[in-house]
């Protein structure tokens, strides 16, 4: 069946296409936000990007993104790579972006704060007190994210 493929030129489109795939996890989520894979041609990998201040940044880091690209491909596929502007970020991007800006976004409120201090001011291990600390505030702020989608 493959060799199928390859007598349509179809072996090269399905190589592109894992390597194109693999973007994302190659440069994580806040650079895969403002950037989209265009196309693969002669080992050259064609990047558009949101702004020319994206495509300075990228030029930049480019060395170490062709590394860890053909580290996930397991093999030589990318020897160079071209940033250009041209990547217009879709809703589901947008929706993503507000997103992790939720997630990160405290909702402790005062008095969940001073309930937190009052919960671990009497333990004796500062260590322990310092972790109950952090569970309680990564659960009020889990419960707030998820009553905010509720709410929408």
């Amino acid at each position: 069946m493959f060799s199928a493929f390859k007598r349509r030129g179809m072996a090269a489109k399905l190589e592109e296409n894992a390597v194109l795939k693999l973007w994302p996890k190659a440069v994580g989520e806040q650079i895969s936000v403002q950037t989209q894979p265009d196309g693969l041609r002669g080992g050259t990998l064609f990047v558009k990007a949101t702004s020319s201040v994206w495509v300075q940044q990228l030029h930049f880091m480019k060395d170490d993104i062709r590394q860890k690209l053909n580290e996930l491909a397991g093999k030589e596929a990318i020897k160079e790579i071209r940033f250009t502007i041209g990547h217009a970020i879709s809703k589901k991007k947008i929706a993503l972006e507000a997103e992790i800006a939720t997630a990160k976004k405290s909702f402790l409120k005062d008095r969940d704060k001073k309930m937190i201090a009052e919960c671990t001011s009497s333990l004796a291990d500062h260590e322990l007190a310092a972790i109950l600390k952090r569970v309680m505030q990564i659960e009020i702020n889990r419960r707030r994210r998820m009553q905010l989608k509720q709410d929408r």
